[in-house]
This record gives C-alpha cells, sequence and structure tokens, in this order.
C-alpha cells in the first residue's frame, strides 16, 4: 500500500471554507504531500491528521518467565498465565 500523502494515495480533506483550505493546502505543501481539497459535505481532515500524526507500531511485550505475571495476580507469569 502506498504511502499517505504520495502521489498513488493522496490526502484528501473537505473543508468549509477558503481560510481552512489555506491552511490544509500550506501544511501539505511544507511536507511535499500530494492533496485533494474539496467544499462539499461536512468537514473531514482526517487523513491529515494521519499523516501528521502516523500510529506508532505494535510494540510485543515479551514477559520472562520469572517474572511477575501482568494480570496483577501477584504469582509469577510460569504460573498463572503462563500455563
Amino acid at each position: 500500500m502506498a504511502r499517505l500523502g504520495s502521489q498513488q494515495r493522496p490526502i484528501i480533506v473537505r473543508v468549509t471554507s477558503e481560510d481552512r483550505a489555506h491552511y490544509v493546502a500550506q501544511v501539505c505543501s511544507q511536507h511535499d504531500w500530494h492533496y485533494i481539497i474539496g467544499f462539499e459535505g461536512p468537514e473531514d481532515i482526517s487523513d491529515l491528521e494521519k499523516a501528521l500524526n502516523p500510529p506508532l507500531p505494535l510494540q510485543s511485550t515479551k514477559v520472562d518467565r520469572n517474572s511477575p505475571c501482568p494480570c496483577g495476580s501477584g504469582r509469577k507469569y510460569k504460573k498463572c498465565c503462563g500455563s
């Protein structure tokens, strides 16, 4: 899948005013993102927000067998949820 803001997957936003459209265009230009701005319907700038604040990748949490169990029982992981 193409990166958000690329030519294959531009940022698509809907705004309700010219000022808001200029703001979106300015932010996208600063980051060299491709964008499409529409004026119909309710305002939706979720693509721009996703591009500005990308979600963090999921981190795996490895629990040592002899560590306290993350469920909060107070027992060792190997005797609680690890069995």
